[in-house]
């Protein structure tokens, strides 16, 4: 499915679903960006450290960054659509 269709089947559900499904939604998008946003570990250069430092941090910042930029926007939007945005 390409961006755009992605993006419409998902503004469809957002018409459709109950407070509660839209509420377990959001808890799932943010459940991935915590994950997203996890520091690197050892498991992230793979079996006897095959990946190279560069790659790994790499990763990291482009996941952290989206992870990051994700909920900076949920969380604007939030206080925005609730009146508590500073």
């Amino acid at each position: 499915m390409d961006p755009d269709q992605r993006q419409q089947k998902i503004r469809a559900l957002i018409l459709t679903a109950s407070a509660e499904q839209l509420r377990a939604a959001l808890e799932s998008v943010l459940s991935e960006t915590l994950s997203a946003q996890r520091e690197r570990d050892v498991s992230d250069y793979g079996i006897g450290g095959w990946r190279s430092s560069e790659i790994v941090d790499a990763e990291f910042e482009a996941r952290s960054g989206v992870g990051g930029d994700v909920d900076a926007s949920v969380l604007a939007a939030l206080e925005t659509a609730s009146g508590t945005g500073s």
